[in-house]
C-alpha cells in the first residue's frame, strides 16, 4: 500500500533498460547522462501506457514498453553512438 497511486517513473524504467540491456554499449559512469538526453527523444514510446497503474510493473503491458524502449535505444545508438 505505501506505493498505492505512484506513477512509475519514465526516466527509472529507461535507466533499467540501459542498465541491463546495453552495458556493453554504455558505460556505467555515463549511464545517468546519456539517459537524461535520451529521455525526451523516446518519451512518446510512454504514451500508450497507464503508468498510473499500480500493477504496472506486473503486467504484460510492463513487458511491451519495455521492449519497446529496449528497440528505440538500440536504434538511436546505432543511428548517433553513445552521446
Amino acid at each position: 500500500a505505501l506505493l498505492k497511486g505512484l506513477r512509475f517513473s519514465k526516466y527509472s524504467i529507461l535507466y533499467d533498460v540501459v542498465d541491463s540491456e546495453f552495458p556493453l554499449e554504455v558505460a556505467v559512469e555515463d549511464q545517468e547522462a546519456f539517459v537524461k538526453n535520451l529521455l525526451p527523444l523516446v518519451d512518446n514510446v510512454y504514451s500508450i501506457y497507464d503508468l498510473t497503474d499500480d500493477d504496472f510493473a506486473q503486467s504484460p503491458d510492463y513487458d511491451q514498453l519495455y521492449t519497446e524502449l529496449t528497440g528505440a535505444v538500440a536504434l538511436f545508438i546505432e543511428s548517433n553512438g553513445v552521446q
